[in-house]
């Protein structure tokens, strides 16, 4: 059975600001960004065990193209992701994720 997967607000949040980045250096990157986080959701439906544990329950599944990690832990048939974060420019640490 395929998990759901819900993104926090803070996700969203930092996911539109991540497009609207994008979008700004070259028209189309933007949704480029987005198939990619797309892609990655489809393997957290099908196996949200897949991406390797960072810190406690927390997990991170890097995207391919793109600098950027999705923070996610898993609940029963639930996956929620709790950030979308650059990997080299984002300072703030795991356990702020984790109480998120």
């Amino acid at each position: 059975m395929a998990a759901e997967v819900i993104y926090k607000a803070a996700a969203e949040a930092e996911i539109e600001i991540a497009f609207r980045e994008y979008e700004s250096q070259q028209s189309g990157l933007g949704t480029q960004f987005l198939d990619e986080l797309h892609r990655i959701e489809g393997h957290l439906r099908l196996n949200p065990a897949l991406y390797q544990r960072i810190d406690g329950d927390l997990r991170r599944a890097v995207l391919r193209r793109f600098p950027y990690g999705l923070f996610y832990v898993i609940d029963d048939e639930q996956v929620s992701i709790l950030a979308c974060l650059h990997l080299r420019r984002d300072p703030r640490s795991r356990a702020d994720l984790v109480s998120r």
